[in-house]
């Protein structure tokens, strides 16, 4: 009976040693980051009344640790303009790619709270004028 138990009693012990060391090698997806948009423009010359100059664009994002400087991830906008990254909390630097001349964009910083997604819409300019 005693050799049954010490077996079990392993066997429990070894159990939860593998639950435990899955764990933490899966790190949980957090539930903030930054949402946004990216729009081009103006995409006419001479904007008219009812007329919009603006459209989504598709671009690369490299999201950086504000306090590091570090590369967290980079993303890239959809057709129709809209991107998604999932971040812990924390202040980001978002830096989108540009061209040469044009279409250029500002990098913008971004807070990130737990438990929230930040709401973000990068510019490019078209270089139209």
């Amino acid at each position: 009976m005693r050799v049954a138990a010490a077996l079990t009693g392993c066997t429990l012990a070894a159990i939860a040693g593998l639950a435990l060391g899955t764990a933490g090698a899966s790190p949980s997806r957090p539930d903030s980051g930054v949402r946004g948009v990216v729009l081009y423009g103006p995409t006419c010359p001479v904007q008219r009344p009812g007329q919009t100059c603006v459209r989504p664009y598709r671009a690369w994002i490299t999201i950086r640790r504000q306090a590091s400087d570090t590369v967290v991830t980079r993303v890239r906008s959809a057709a129709n303009g809209r991107f998604s990254a999932r971040l812990v909390a924390g202040r980001y630097l978002l830096v989108p790619r540009n061209g040469k001349p044009f279409p250029r964009a500002q990098s913008q910083t971004v807070t990130v709270s737990r438990h929230h997604f930040t709401a973000v819409t990068i510019r490019f300019d078209s270089g139209i004028r």
